[in-house]
């Protein structure tokens, strides 16, 4: 696609719009972060679309004197952070530390989470896990996905500070609500690792489900399922759809005990139901449990079976995922 005006259009630039008060009574302003483009109304819908014409403008009129444009996310001083970056590549660690100093005063949350990386890898600087996590944490104060991504991992290998399981789990949390990739996979492993509580395996089987799905490729191992192409000719079954919610996870659940149970058992292994969904299709999610927890059976014949038994209960137009 070439980068012109409907392209720079369809990139999703941050919004972010906050209410008020003026002398007339309630208003909303709408502000594209990256541009520092503004507008506001008394309906915040309405605020934004305004300030969405107002940013189509001011794209044209840049494209028009070949002025350069910032990717979403880079922010207004967009020029200094690809300079910092392009200098940090080079290896010259000085130039790039001196730009995110600067930027860290703008108050640039990835200036600071860079900082911080400086200090943590010793690039340019004597490695001083003090300073990169008093980096990370100012970072954090802006919801830096990278930055709370990285004091999850010093928390949890005590890099620097004292092992702390349950802030490394808050600090993965707070990086994945960003959709972090990375911090979505750790997260999976650590809520995983015990599977005696369910709402961490629950948690836990969500965040990894959504790293696997995201293409990180240790997920995809973990989680049987994600690469599974459904037959969208295949024919419904239509009595088993036709139950209540509560029929169909009855016969699921007794498929589960009388067919899938027992082969685990024999090796010392057991299945857990996590979740049972049917909108917008019929979902089923299972964690291993026993001596067949953690290990990576996505492609093994186990899952085979397990998806085998559900469809012949139901029909092929159903997902199946067993971690």
């Amino acid at each position: 696609m070439s980068k012109d005006l409907n392209y720079y259009m369809s990139l999703n630039y941050p919004i972010e719009c906050y209410g008020g008060e003026h002398e007339i009574g309630d208003a909303f302003l709408a502000i594209y972060t990256d541009f520092d483009i503004k507008a506001s109304c008394e309906d915040p819908e309405e605020a934004k679309a305004i300030a969405k014409e107002y940013l189509k403008e001011h794209i044209a009129k840049a494209l028009e004197s070949g002025e350069e444009l910032p990717k979403p996310g880079e922010g207004v001083r967009f020029k200094e952070h690809r300079r910092a970056l392009a200098a940090y590549r080079a290896k010259d660690y000085e130039t790039a530390k001196a730009i995110w100093e600067v930027e860290a005063k703008f108050k640039n949350d990835q200036a600071m989470t860079n900082l911080g990386l400086l200090y943590l890898k010793g690039e340019g600087v004597e490695k001083d896990f003090s300073k990169a996590k008093e980096w990370f944490e100012k970072a954090s104060l802006y919801d830096n996905p990278s930055a709370n991504y990285n004091l999850a991992q010093m928390y949890q290998g005590a890099i620097g500070v004292a092992e702390d399981v349950e802030k490394a789990i808050e600090y993965f949390r707070r990086a994945v609500a960003y959709n972090h990739q990375l911090a979505s996979f750790r997260l999976g492993l650590l809520l995983l690792k015990d599977r005696t509580n369910i709402e961490y395996v629950k948690e836990g089987f969500e965040s990894m489900l959504r790293a696997a799905k995201s293409g990180h490729a240790m997920a995809k191992i973990q989680m049987g399922g994600v690469d599974r192409v459904i037959n969208s000719n295949a024919t419904e079954n239509a009595v088993f759809r036709n139950k209540s919610v509560d029929a169909q996870l009855e016969v699921v659940k007794d498929a589960i005990e009388r067919y899938i149970r027992p082969i685990l058992v024999k090796d010392g292994g057991d299945i857990l139901l996590i979740d049972y969904k049917t909108d917008p299709n019929i979902e089923i999610r299972l964690a291993y449990q026993g001596s067949c927890a953690g290990c990576s059976l996505a492609a093994t014949s186990t899952y085979d079976l397990i998806l085998n038994t559900l469809m012949q209960v139901i029909d092929e137009k159903i997902e199946v995922y067993v971690i």
